[in-house]
């Protein structure tokens, strides 16, 4: 992207480089043929394409570039893949420093129309990524009052993009805040007469009314809130936006419904809202709920919308109560029509009842094809996009309907404008579409096949065909039908096929996926990004709206052998992902690789439940097993346990494949607490290896056996079953088991006061964890470490440390032991905000992964903390709380006595102490933690 290219001849090696060097994924040779050498044999053009790999291999580029006999990948890093990275972070300056000019500059070939296809729609991409990039980049620069640098940006934005409404907005703002009244004229009035000349229409009222402030002198209506909602400037529904942001401004409004067909811009409309609205103490949250299939779901994607984890033993709707309760907040809960139409509405809506009972504080926005019903519901109709007043040239001038048609089309046919000579069939177009966003969008597209006027009769021509057979269906809904249907029409058999296949995908999905799902190439994705049926976001991913998912998987239905087809190799896809990424997992790159399954969960989860509905134990059992480390550390372990639960209740796996799957289940039923569950898969597994003689896998029961009883308190048992894992370890040279067990055994010594032999065992086992490059192992054995040093300057920093890599892999339950560690160094200390913080932090996230003995410990340093503080009577009570949930889960609390503070706290309290402590021991667990977090000076009322 920078301009210039050293070395390298405008030739056939160049488009190659140009392709290679724009994706982390090798193309296969037959992709490189289809751009490269497009009118030659087949056989002709591999020979070609091999003497071009020889002769570029020469060159001083040509060792990162790397062939197979059946794909070539390009190995070293590329400007266009260090914006896209930064892009995908939110690290703006680096995204636009990265960015210098469009990608080849004004370079490309004239005979390999498939290449020149690419070469245009990257070079499209990489400027509407520069467009956000630098959209966000002015944004911060404005909120950080630097309006002069904001506007520097905007005006380039504004450059590049002329009709771009939101960049003009943000100028008018920026000159609002200088005090620029002129400057503010001079941008208003460019953009007024551009877009009257060019496209023959106006400006949005919404701009109109700003400039109109700024012009008067007025504050009001000048400064808006900031929210991620994407870059696409929104379009008309001013109306609906003012009744929307007047009506949550009330807080007696509860719960509204945006509600209207698929493809009216309803989840856009929702985002605006939000990123309109003031923020609120417990946040402003979207939750996307297009993958979910049940209620579960539905709580899964809010609990991890709000930062909870999708798991625990606690349940998550209690989690996500407990969160909502913190204060007020909007939430947007998109797309639920799918929820609505079967047996998941009632408790659907029951829940959405119970979350407004429980939190007085929250604000729900819901967008829906079908209202909900509900008593609180406040609907708001949002159809299509307003339509000509009249058809007239100042009618059609006024109309964000024919805008947005406009600026969507002139993509593909840049010279097209509102004039006499294409009013009738602009016209045409948006009354046939109804003036839905998605349906034109769609329609916009033809023009690059179609004359404007040749779209307008495919309009009415459609529509007729529709008839009157679906009475129930809005004329605007059939109108959208008639548009996917005809953008259907245009597209070769094959890439029906491969949209159809692609519409399996949950959660957007890459090329990889785009090839092995979609049995399709990059130019046929370039053919369906250009007929505005696929996107492509920051990252690379393709992903396809929802509307247009629903219909392509309409076509799927209809075709029962490709349905079979693209399940199986959505299944086969991602668990072959899953069985990469796992033993990765363990090794340098896996900060990565959890970001990936994290990124495919929702792909993962689909892939799990289609191997378990069509009782392929084999497979289940074995993609479950490899996302058990990734549900660990992530905090999934609710989540995961029951995946595994439903894939060993299937028959036909193989001893092996039973074995693993039951060491998983125990280990992750240990960290809940489920104790005679774990005992029984571990023993299962135990006796399963045994059976095959798998010394690895032998080793790996007894030491998930030996957890249980260091957590229920058998330390001698535990370190026997520890040694014995050792010595299966050692001679296998499983390095990544051997230091785990060292690191364990380690703890065992130090509970039992042998630091010396304990330390060994932490030394040891961290070198052994970076020979092998498992920062989350070194991470561990530094807080052990720490555990064991004399200074208390020295168990903090080698707790930081751990606690810094703990957050970067995103490590839920390391990062809360860490936490736990220095809100007691900070308690003993006298350091009582900080630690109040820390230990905050650390109490949620053990509540929400449902560990219930680190839960129980953080409610006991609480009472500790609370008595520091000279709260002696909330002290008694968290301890109460703490010996009720420990023994409630049959744990054991190790390593923390606060028997003195106890005792303390009782003379304090006087006759009134068992009263205190009972009324503790009677807390539900979210009304213990709720307890806990609370400031000492703000009343909590027990449940």
């Amino acid at each position: 992207m920078n301009g210039t290219v050293d070395a390298l001849p405008a030739d056939t090696s160049l488009w190659m480089l140009s392709l290679l060097a724009s994706t982390a994924q090798p193309l296969s040779r037959l992709e490189l043929l289809d751009f490269l050498y497009p009118e030659v044999d087949e056989g002709v053009g591999r020979n070609r394409l091999r003497q071009m790999l020889h002769r570029v291999r020469s060159r001083p580029w040509g060792a990162a570039v790397a062939a197979t006999s059946a794909d070539v990948q390009w190995s070293a890093p590329s400007d266009v893949r260090t914006f896209r990275d930064a892009c995908l972070a939110g690290r703006w300056h680096e995204a636009l420093t990265a960015y210098r000019a469009p990608l080849l500059a004004h370079l490309r070939p004239t005979d390999l129309p498939a290449f020149e296809a690419w070469l245009d729609s990257e070079r499209d991409d990489l400027q509407q990524l520069w467009i956000d990039a630098a959209l966000s980049h002015a944004e911060e620069l404005e909120h950080s009052g630097q309006p002069g640098e904001a506007r520097t940006w905007l005006e380039q934005v504004m450059l590049v993009s002329p009709y771009h409404e939101e960049a003009v907005q943000a100028s008018l703002r920026c000159a609002a805040r200088l005090g620029d009244v002129q400057g503010a004229a001079a941008v208003y009035d460019r953009f007024r007469t551009q877009l009257r000349r060019e496209l023959g229409v106006v400006p949005a009222e919404a701009t109109t009314a700003l400039y109109g402030a700024i012009h008067s002198g007025r504050r009001s209506g000048v400064d808006t809130a900031g929210f991620g909602a994407g870059r696409a400037p929104i379009i008309g529904r001013q109306d609906e936006l003012d009744s929307l942001l007047a009506r949550l401004a009330d807080p007696a409004t509860r719960l509204l419904t945006l509600s209207g067909p698929g493809g009216a811009g309803k989840t856009r409309l929702a985002l605006e809202v939000l990123r309109r609205s003031e923020p609120r103490p417990a946040g402003l949250h979207f939750v996307a709920l297009e993958a979910a299939g049940s209620l579960e779901a539905v709580i899964s994607a809010l609990a991890t919308t709000l930062g909870l984890a999708a798991g625990g033993a606690e349940a998550p709707e209690r989690q996500v109560l407990a969160a909502l309760q913190a204060g007020a907040s909007l939430v947007v809960l998109d797309n639920l029509e799918h929820l609505l139409g079967g047996e998941t509405r009632e408790e659907l809506l029951a829940f959405m009842t119970r979350l407004l009972a429980a939190a007085p504080g929250l604000q729900l926005v819901a967008t829906s094809r079908i209202r909900l019903g509900l008593q609180e519901e406040w609907l708001t109709p949002v159809d299509g996009l307003d339509l000509p007043a009249t058809p007239t040239l100042d009618g059609a001038a006024h109309s964000s309907a024919i805008r947005l048609f406009l600026e969507r089309a002139r993509r593909v046919q840049p010279d097209l404008a509102l004039t006499p000579q294409s009013l009738a069939a602009l016209v045409t177009v948006v009354e046939q579409t109804g003036g839905l966003p998605l349906a034109l969008e769609l329609t916009a597209g033809w023009l690059g096949t179609l004359s404007l006027q040749d779209v307008a009769r495919e309009l009415q021509l459609g529509l007729e065909g529709l008839g009157s057979d679906s009475p129930d269906r809005p004329s605007r809904h059939r109108s959208l039908q008639a548009a996917f249907d005809h953008s259907w029409a245009l597209l070769p058999p094959g890439a029906q096929v491969a949209l159809a296949r692609l519409s399996v995908c949950r959660g957007g999905f890459d090329l990889g996926a785009a090839r092995s799902v979609g049995g399709t190439t990059l130019p046929t994705l370039l053919l369906l990004g250009d007929h505005s049926l696929l996107t492509r976001d920051r990252s690379g991913r393709y992903a396809l709206h929802a509307v247009i998912r629903e219909f392509a998987f309409a076509r799927l239905l209809a075709r029962p052998d490709e349905l079979a087809v693209a399940r199986t190799a959505h299944a086969g896809y991602y668990a072959a992902l899953a069985r990469d990424a796992a033993p990765q997992l363990h090794g340098p790159d896996q900060q990565q690789w959890l970001s990936e399954l994290q990124l495919e969960h929702d792909n993962l989860r689909a892939a799990l439940s289609h191997l378990v509905a069509h009782g392929d134990a084999s497979g289940a059992q074995t993609l479950a097993t490899d996302l058990y480390w990734f549900w660990y550390v992530r905090g999934h372990h609710l989540e995961g346990a029951a995946h595994l639960e439903a894939a060993l209740a299937l028959p036909g796996a193989s001893t092996l494949e039973r074995a693993r799957a039951h060491n998983a289940a125990g280990s992750l039923a240990r960290d809940l607490g489920h104790y005679d569950a774990a005992h029984a898969h571990l023993d299962e597994a135990l006796s399963l290896a045994r059976a095959q003689h798998v010394p690895a896998l032998e080793a790996q029961a007894l030491h998930g056996l030996a957890l249980l009883d260091r957590e229920l308190g058998h330390l001698d048992a535990a370190r026997e079953k520890f040694r014995i894992a050792e010595a299966l370890q050692r001679p296998a040279q499983d390095l990544w088991g051997l230091a785990s067990t060292l690191n364990d055994l380690g703890i065992v010594w130090a509970l039992q006061g042998d630091a010396a032999q304990a330390g060994t065992l932490f030394e040891e086992s961290l070198e052994l964890k970076r020979r092998i490059g498992d920062r989350q192992g070194v991470a561990y054995a530094l807080a052990n470490l720490g555990n064991m040093a004399s200074t208390s300057s020295e168990f903090q920093r080698l707790t930081e440390q751990s606690l810094v890599i703990k957050r970067e892999l995103g490590d839920r339950q390391g990062i809360a032991n860490s936490l736990f560690n220095l809100a007691d160094l900070h308690v003993n200390a006298g350091a009582l905000p900080l630690a109040r913080a820390q230990l905050t932090e650390a109490l949620e996230v053990y509540a929400q992964i449902g560990r219930h003995r680190g839960t129980a410990a953080a409610l006991m340093e609480f009472a500790k903390l609370n008595a520091a503080e000279g709260d002696a009577r909330t002290c008694l009570i968290l301890a109460g709380a703490a010996d009720a949930l420990a023994r409630a889960a049959g744990v054991q609390v190790q390593g923390v006595d606060i028997t003195d503070v106890i005792r303390h706290a009782r003379l304090t309290c006087g006759a009134e102490a068992d009263q205190l402590y009972l009324q503790g021991q009677l807390l539900s667990l979210t009304a213990a933690v709720q307890r806990a977090i609370t400031l000492p000076e703000t009343t909590v009322t027990a449940t």
